[in-house]
């Protein structure tokens, strides 16, 4: 029986182990022993209790904080985490990973490209580090354990750094997740992450809002106004620009949508028009103030490794991006915060000065 080591146990970690659990798979829990909380509630309880668009529960074969233990013998190893701690999961994984393992963050945010040096310097031979575009499920904790599931999605994107060991990659991860699709690079995965567009814009065109509920109210049912849609789309257009300028034809964002969440229905051209079919979506609620929501769900990932990354490599090869631009700016002003000197650029991820035939090169041979 296959196994997967699960590093993270947030609500995208625990929900992980419920779906590969009720697949067959046995599956091995990490976190470090500083955020342990989730850990040791499962511990206790002795489960993992998933609802909503998908219902199960499990009770993990390894529950641990030590990553050696967590990573021996697994046939795959997933990253659940947020864009913050790329460097320190992969990298750490990397001591213990034995020869011919693969890893892979399900939330993309450049994390290949970020750590992909150190880890090669690090891990064993024919090791493979890879990443998703996305985490497969749109979840919100309800309880110790306790997972409401809003979303699963239908359709996966994944890549290794570089893109020449993706069949190795792929080979390990179809059998626990079949939908997911080889994508053409990482670069592809990140700029296709499809949170880029959705969280920051309903965010800071509604701040007045937002800070009189407290964020108490539905995402996408109130705050996905025709008009911030129609930002939304603008930023999804620079998005495309950017990637036909390094030579990644990217899918329109209402059609990754559509692919991820067909099986809910979903429909439209326009990201207003898409949006408002999420039935499944719509009574998601934050309840965090903007500042916590800024940090730990939206903008310390979007704009920090998705919005600044785009705009540099948009000056590197002469494609404007004024809604990106505007938006981080934005950011800047509201929440006062210095993004635009601490995100992910073209240079900090050693791509600067590189044409468009090089960064090619590079992504698919390292």
């Amino acid at each position: 029986m296959k196994r997967a080591a699960i590093l993270g146990c947030g609500s995208g970690g625990m929900t992980m182990a419920v779906d590969l659990g009720m697949k067959g798979f046995k599956v091995n829990l990490f976190d470090f022993p500083e955020y342990d909380k989730n850990l040791r509630v499962v511990e206790e309880k002795g489960r993992i209790e998933a609802h909503g668009n998908l219902e199960g529960v499990v009770e993990p074969d390894v529950i641990t904080t030590n990553m050696g233990e967590a990573v021996e013998g697994a046939d795959a190893i997933f990253m659940t985490i947020r864009a913050y701690g790329v460097e320190r999961f992969t990298l750490e994984a990397a001591k213990y990973m034995e020869p011919g393992q693969v890893i892979m963050n399900w939330s993309s945010y450049l994390a290949a490209l970020r750590t992909y040096k150190k880890f090669k310097e690090m891990a064993p031979k024919d090791t493979v580090l890879g990443e998703g575009a996305i985490l497969p499920y749109f979840i919100k904790p309800t309880g110790p354990a306790v997972l409401n599931v809003f979303g699963v999605k239908a359709h996966l994107w994944a890549a290794a750094m570089p893109a020449k060991e993706t069949p190795e990659l792929m080979k390990a991860v179809k059998p626990f997740f079949p939908n997911c699709e080889a994508a053409s690079s990482v670069l592809y995965t990140s700029l296709t992450n499809p949170n880029l567009q959705v969280h920051v814009p309903p965010a800071l065109l509604n701040t007045g809002l937002w800070e009189k509920t407290g964020g108490d109210l539905e995402f996408y049912g109130t705050l996905m106004t025709p008009k911030v849609a129609h930002v939304m789309d603008l930023l999804d257009k620079e998005r495309m620009a950017v990637g036909r300028a390094v030579g990644i034809e990217l899918i329109p964002k209402p059609e990754v949508l559509k692919m991820e969440y067909s099986q809910y229905g979903v429909t439209g051209e326009t990201m207003y028009e898409v949006y408002s079919s999420f039935a499944s979506h719509r009574s998601w609620r934050p309840g965090l103030s903007l500042d916590e929501f800024a940090a730990k769900t939206a903008f310390g990932e979007d704009i920090l490794y998705g919005f600044v990354f785009m705009s540099s490599l948009g000056k590197q090869f002469n494609v404007p991006t004024p809604a990106i631009d505007t938006m981080v700016s934005l950011a800047e002003l509201v929440l006062e915060r210095d993004f635009w000197n601490n995100g992910a650029t073209a240079e900090s991820l050693g791509l600067d000065g590189y044409s468009k035939e090089q960064i090619t090169h590079y992504l698919m041979n390292g």
